[in-house]
């Protein structure tokens, strides 16, 4: 399919790559199938492996006219390259897109119909396609139909993490995307992006399809890694950032109930489960940080869980040995 690489582009592709291999290449080829003018930047995070050298052949022999490639002297992580990559955005809307993930076929060209329909929202919001070694999944789906929403329901849907905290999933109009930076954290710099995205975002677009593929099928999966003291202490600490800059800017707009929700999923959840298919035994420092969040938060938000969610949180706090066994008896642990 022929692309116009001379006019000025609609989208900006941002890739943060470090040692993607082969995935690297099935990620700028799943963009071609575009008539929607696009560049895609892709920054190399010190990469040891050959995949990045086979960007930069194909930008090299002209076949790329697409492509915007640098290199980092040294590692900065996904965060510090991601800002990178935003300082070199020439696009009208911007789209993050992991090296190891892909979009769908067409899907530029479906987000510039919607965007143009709408009349250039703030931030388009589409579902992504989950790949698991157990199998593959749709994520929530947040509507039947394209439609818009305010900025405290698309704030509420994202605390409550039904908008993915990940920077993919998303079109931002480039003044909003290029004027955050993701900040210096060891993990989950992208929920602190989000978070003033969604904060100041005035018009949001949802929907009904699938446009991204997040393929976790590597064992390198940040989940399944070993969680060590030491990636309790990142995590942990990266929330208590998220925390404070919450209370700071949104409480006395939001309220605080919806950050004792994200705080039960994302301290109590999500540090229980890493733990349960981790860990081959209970962690003393995971559990006072798990049931010192469970004290801190209300009865109200407790209820606005899942069953499934509450009843986890509920068994961990009177067994964590017996709630280690049933996720490893889950589709998690698979």
């Amino acid at each position: 399919m022929e692309r116009n690489a001379v006019q000025s582009p609609f989208f900006s592709i941002v890739t943060p790559n470090h040692n993607s291999g082969g995935d690297l290449e099935r990620c700028i080829k799943s963009l071609r199938e575009n008539q929607a003018a696009f560049e895609h930047i892709i920054i190399d995070d010190a990469s040891s492996d050959d995949g990045f050298l086979w960007a930069e052949e194909q930008a090299a022999s002209g076949s790329s006219p697409e492509l915007v490639l640098r290199r980092n002297p040294e590692n900065l992580g996904p965060g510090g390259t991601r800002n990178r990559g935003l300082n070199l955005v020439t696009g009208r809307y911007v789209l993050f897109c992991d090296a190891d993930d892909y979009l769908a076929p067409e899907a530029l060209d479906s987000l510039k119909a919607e965007i143009e329909a709408f009349e250039y929202p703030d931030v388009v919001v589409f579902r992504y396609r989950l790949h698991c070694p157990h199998g593959d999944m749709d994520s929530v789906q947040l509507c039947t139909a394209p439609i818009e929403h305010s900025r405290r329901e698309a704030f509420g849907d994202f605390m409550r993490d039904t908008i993915v905290s990940s920077p993919w999933g998303k079109a931002i109009r480039a003044d909003r995307a290029c004027a955050l930076k993701f900040p210096a954290l060891p993990v989950a710099q992208d929920s602190l992006y989000n978070l003033d995205l969604f904060g100041r975002a005035e018009r949001i677009l949802y929907l009904p399809t699938v446009l991204y593929h997040f393929d976790k099928r590597s064992d390198g999966s940040l989940t399944r890694k070993p969680f060590s003291n030491q990636e309790l202490d990142k995590f942990h600490g990266s929330w208590q950032v998220f925390e404070d800059h919450y209370r700071r800017h949104f409480a006395a707009t939001h309220g605080l109930l919806l950050l004792e929700v994200r705080g039960l999923r994302f301290v109590g959840m999500d540090f229980i489960m890493r733990q349960g298919i981790n860990k081959t035994r209970d962690d003393s420092r995971v559990r006072r940080v798990v049931l010192t969040q469970l004290r801190q938060t209300s009865w109200t938000a407790l209820r606005q869980l899942s069953l499934k969610e509450k009843a986890l949180l509920m068994i961990y706090a009177l067994s964590p040995s017996l709630s280690r066994q049933l996720i490893r008896r889950s589709q998690y642990a698979s």
